[in-house]
């Protein structure tokens, strides 16, 4: 999703931003048939523009934490106008003793009339609480990414599989270190350093319907859509913010919140 930049200097082709704090989409600019020479320059540019970006994040996203006093609440839901797209069939190749026949690969997904797995946040939130997110786990569980989103507070994100085959965790990012590690039957677990706010891309090189996303937060005003759309936001200071919601195929969505001194605010966004 292409946001509005902040940052000038980290223009780039392949980087697209969602939200207009601190929350990078690495893209991905297929290489031409340029050779080796192309391709080392272009590694080079990137490095530089990545160090640009992690100098320029440094001086502006610092999130300051302290007390919340009468904080307020936002809560909402996500609403889908129609009905989604049927589920993509997938033929296994495979480990169909542990991944099944098929696969269903849904891009929109929700219960009621709702989106699921739409990320919510908060732009432009100097101050507030501290971070209390659940411990971030991207899990592989019968062959599919669990949760298909995972938010995360900057630190370190645990990885875990619980199938009997192997699955290798491939990340595409552009603030973060990617990684490609495998995990088996002997290795079942490994953990993923995560420091930036962005969106990381995630896939399984060997089954390839396998794919999630990682949410780094820049602070914890961030939620995830449940099952029919909903989500919360607590303990917000008062006063009036930009809300954005982002869903992988539905693009993004702004709507202005004012938020009232230990009072509920409601909100909905329809796709």
């Amino acid at each position: 999703m292409q946001r509005r930049i902040a940052l000038r200097g980290c223009e780039a082709s392949w980087v697209q931003w969602v939200g207009r704090k601190g929350i990078y989409r690495g893209g991905g600019s297929r290489h031409h048939k340029g050779g080796k020479t192309i391709m080392k320059k272009r590694m080079v540019v990137a490095f530089l523009v990545a160090i640009f970006c992690l100098f320029v994040l440094g001086l502006a996203f610092a999130y300051e934490v302290s007390e919340v006093m009468n904080g307020g609440t936002i809560e909402g839901r996500v609403r889908l106008s129609g009905s989604p797209p049927p589920p993509k069939i997938i033929g296994v190749g495979q480990d169909r003793e542990v991944c099944g026949e098929v696969q269903k690969s849904y891009e929109i997904e929700g219960k009621k009339g709702g989106v699921k797995n739409v990320l919510v946040m908060i732009l432009e939130i100097g101050k507030g609480k501290d971070f209390d997110f659940p411990e971030a786990v991207l899990g592989q569980k019968e062959c599919m990414f669990e949760p298909h989103i995972v938010l995360a507070s900057p630190g370190k994100l645990m990885l875990a599989s619980s199938d009997p085959i192997p699955h290798n965790i491939h990340t595409k990012s552009i603030m973060n270190p990617p990684i490609n590690i495998t995990l088996n039957r002997l290795k079942r677990k490994s953990s993923l350093s995560v420091t930036f706010p962005e969106i990381i891309d995630v896939k399984c090189d060997l089954h390839g319907w396998m794919k999630g996303y990682i949410v780094v937060a820049e602070h914890p005003y961030y939620a995830i859509t449940t099952d029919d759309g909903s989500f919360q936001l607590r303990e917000v200071p008062p006063g009036t913010y930009e809300l954005e919601v982002w869903h992988a195929k539905l693009g993004s969505q702004t709507k202005e919140v004012t938020v009232k001194a230990g009072r509920k605010t409601v909100i909905e966004f329809t796709y």
